[in-house]
């Protein structure tokens, strides 16, 4: 009879004991562009905190490098522009998913110069982008504006902010392009930039407001106005190709929250 007890026991108990499977594991891939790097790190640690079975794998570069790697079966889940051209690309091409495009973060362009010895007497005496067409400013580091869509967003708004000011002409000799924002900062602070195997002297650059906030090497010289380019916007699409979709969308309805856009303001981006 205690044995009978017994195993009546066990049968009513195991009907209490949850069987639920464990959580799987998701890799997450995000594409984004360089000016976002240290922002999105941060926000990287916070979302991580919160989903634990979720890992946040980052791809930094120029936004139109990213394109073309994510056009040639580069594993994006989520693509982050600085512009909306490249974002443009894969939405008219049926590569985001419907209804997933939205704008996280806006910026703006500031002009730059180096701040620690030595400095030439163009940085100096520059105060202002206009000034850019002195003769004693010699070389200026930009984003690669070349290419359809840009290479570099940052490059691309920089040159319209010249044309807009009627001195794109003139100081076209003086451009030097490089491959992102961040190595157009790197050049600024170092004074000189490598184009073609030749080290050419660096005076000023174009950056954005939140590249020049994280180095202690450079100064802002003046900030473009907003109408002298376009919107400067980071839109956030949804790849189509992805197989974490819901994973996906839940960071970046992350992005949009609270906690994510007050890391943002932290790193000088602006409300979207």
């Amino acid at each position: 009879m205690a044995t009978a007890v017994t195993s009546m026991m066990l049968v009513i108990g195991w009907q209490f004991v949850n069987f639920s499977p464990a959580q799987s594991a998701t890799t997450l891939n995000v594409y984004a562009a360089i000016s976002l790097t240290n922002a999105l790190n941060t926000i990287k640690t916070q979302y991580q905190s919160a989903n634990p079975t979720v890992t946040v794998n980052y791809t930094f570069g120029a936004s139109g490098t990213l394109l073309s790697q994510i056009q040639g079966g580069a594993p994006a889940d989520i693509f982050i522009s600085a512009a909306t051209d490249q974002i443009d690309v894969l939405q008219n091409s049926g590569k985001l998913v419907a209804g997933s495009r939205k704008n996280i973060a806006k910026n703006s362009l500031v002009l730059i110069k180096p701040t620690t010895p030595p400095i030439s007497a163009g940085s100096a005496a520059l105060t202002s982008i206009n000034g850019l067409t002195n003769a004693n400013i010699t070389g200026i580091a930009i984003g690669d504006y070349t290419g359809t869509p840009p290479v570099v967003p940052a490059g691309d708004y920089a040159k319209q902010v010249l044309t807009t000011r009627g001195i794109f002409n003139t100081v076209s000799p003086k451009l030097y392009r490089a491959a992102n924002v961040r190595a157009v900062l790197t050049a600024v602070e170092n004074k000189t930039l490598l184009v073609s195997g030749v080290n050419k002297t660096i005076d000023a650059g174009f950056v954005y407001t939140t590249d020049a906030a994280i180095s202690s090497k450079v100064k802002v010289v003046e900030t473009a106005k907003p109408s002298e380019s376009d919107p400067i916007v980071y839109p956030l699409g949804i790849l189509t190709r992805t197989t974490v979709l819901s994973t996906a969308q839940s960071f970046s309805t992350y992005l949009s929250g609270s906690s994510a856009q007050t890391v943002l303001r932290n790193y000088k981006f602006q409300a979207p």
